[in-house]
């Protein structure tokens, strides 16, 4: 379920005029940048929505669509793991630290020791993954066949040098984020995509997978080298120096570790699941898991990435000048907006995992059987969607406030509950037990990280937000019953059956949101009508 770009636009608009609340001209600009960080998180979202649809049209769910999903995951994991979401998590906080209590210059020296901290650890990790290929391999899919496992080693051995490309890439995104820069950050990943949707449509019936591999590792690399003449103009010098004895940078260190075990949940998470996965059905079902799991992320993200990229830096200042009362309401705000959006998008989901999969999925060698596993796991995944983005904004919270300690322990929490669910429902349900695990985790992540914010006074949502919070949640639902009863009721196919739900589920969704004057859509309808904003 998609609103239109404007209404997306618009809705993104009006966060940002709420979220920071600044001079009027200010917030225009932010309100513009929102909207356009919008629509090129849109268009990137579907170019790698694209990119997936090739990918399952001249690959399927075969042996070399197996080697190459795993072999394509293990760099990702073993970065997450490794360094991930420590880059920006612990770099934005204490380089906006040093904007506001010691300046540009002292920020920016900071930022250069922290390049080459990010350069040195991906430098490292690359040459061990390549050397350990084989062994990485085994450990993530076990139980593929011995031709399938050798592919996959390969490709992992071209692959693996991207993450080099991606902690540049992300250190240039914690820096512009932090000097308001968030558009370009925004466009990386829609380069990436397109420069494999171009390989696709014109090098791959010459190279095959093998140049999939390495138009992956150039697709990262652009999302470094793009960024560069931004980060340079704003001041940033490369200068190849380590000084591990630099205050700021000890401390920002010193976060790292819990920082990365609080961003564990999601790679441990696909890891876990790739190993139940790999056991069934000969290891296809890595695949089913995979094109479900990038459709969940494409679709949640488009909303919860572009609000917490922008909400980061944003927190990041207000606690670094002792506002904490800005702090909670921009997070509460944001979970707001996040929800009124994400609520029917997973109804809709949910109810039409199925067409969707089959509409964007099922053609070439991915099977009328392919699109019923992936709808499977799409449906469990769905379920997650709304935890996923308010845990993103309880996660940033905790680090706009240096408190890393509490996430970590939820991430490890979350991780545990993931594994336990795995092992009772994986047998018994399939890929609707697998992906239902992930939807597990989540949820426990996101509960435990409430209730811990709550323990040091960050009550972000308080008891008289409930209401606000139950009129979306009650008319999805509504939603997802009249999308369910109008596409088992139609005979127009799937393609126009599936068009008739949508439209159906957000007139409904609209006219029950307007009917319960539900805070933030009334808002967005004084503003449309050019109506002064009552708040």
């Amino acid at each position: 379920m998609c609103y239109n770009k404007q209404c997306i636009g618009m809705l993104m608009g009006i966060f940002a005029k709420e979220a920071v609340r600044v001079e009027e001209n200010k917030s225009g600009r932010i309100a513009k940048t929102a909207i356009l960080m919008v629509i090129v998180t849109i268009c990137s979202k579907v170019l790698g929505m694209l990119r997936d649809v090739l990918l399952a049209n001249g690959y399927g769910t075969t042996s070399a669509a197996v080697a190459f999903d795993t072999a394509s995951r293990l760099p990702v994991l073993i970065f997450d793991f490794v360094i991930g979401g420590v880059i920006t998590a612990s770099f934005i906080p204490v380089f906006n630290e040093l904007l506001v209590k010691k300046g540009k210059d002292e920020a920016l020296k900071f930022a250069n020791l922290y390049v080459n901290v990010i350069l040195v650890i991906t430098l490292l990790i690359s040459v061990a993954g390549v050397l350990l290929a084989s062994p990485l391999v085994t450990f993530l899919a076990p139980d593929i066949e011995a031709e399938t496992h050798v592919m996959a080693v390969s490709l992992t051995r071209v692959m693996f040098p991207m993450i080099i490309f991606t902690g540049l890439a992300f250190s240039f995104v914690g820096i512009l984020q932090s000097f308001g820069k968030f558009l370009l950050p925004a466009v990386i990943s829609l380069v990436s995509n397109l420069i494999m949707v171009l390989y696709f449509l014109t090098l791959d019936s010459r190279f095959g997978i093998w140049g999939l591999a390495a138009a992956m590792v150039l697709g990262w690399a652009a999302q470094a080298v793009i960024q560069m003449p931004s980060a340079f103009s704003l001041g940033f010098r490369f200068r190849p120096t380590l000084k591990f004895g630099n205050p700021y940078l000890k401390k920002s260190l010193l976060m790292a570790l819990p920082i990365l075990v609080s961003t564990w949940v999601q790679p441990f998470c696909n890891l876990l699941n790739t190993r139940f996965a790999s056991s069934i059905d000969g290891g296809s079902a890595i695949t089913a898991i995979g094109y479900a799991n990038r459709l969940y992320i494409v679709i949640v993200g488009v909303f919860s990435f572009v609000a917490t990229n922008l909400l980061f830096p944003f927190l990041s200042k207000a606690e670094a000048k002792g506002d904490g009362e800005e702090s909670r309401r921009i997070a509460n705000t944001s979970i707001r907006l996040l929800l009124l959006v994400i609520l029917p998008i997973c109804a809709g989901v949910f109810v039409l995992s199925l067409p969707v999969c089959t509409l964007i999925y099922q053609r070439g060698e991915f099977t009328a059987r392919d699109s019923a596993v992936t709808s499977q796991a799409l449906s469990c995944f769905a379920l997650g969607m709304p935890f996923y983005a308010v845990n993103e904004v309880y996660t940033k919270k905790f680090f706009s406030k240096q408190n890393t300690l509490y996430p970590m322990i939820t991430a490890l929490c979350a991780i545990a509950a993931n594994f336990v669910s795995l092992y009772f429902l994986a047998p018994a349900l399939g890929v609707r037990g697998i992906a239902l695990s992930g939807t597990v985790a989540v949820v426990v992540n996101v509960l435990l990280n409430h209730i811990l914010l709550a323990k040091i006074g960050e009550k972000i949502i308080t008891a008289a937000d409930i209401l606000e919070f139950l009129k979306p949640v009650f008319a999805s639902l509504v939603m997802g019953a009249a999308v369910w009863f109008v596409y088992s009721k139609q005979n127009f196919g799937v393609l126009a059956g599936t068009v008739l739900s949508v439209l159906t589920g957000i007139m409904v969704y609209g006219i029950l949101c307007i009917a319960f004057r539900q805070r933030d859509v009334v808002t967005f309808l004084k503003t449309l009508t050019g109506g002064r904003k009552n708040d």
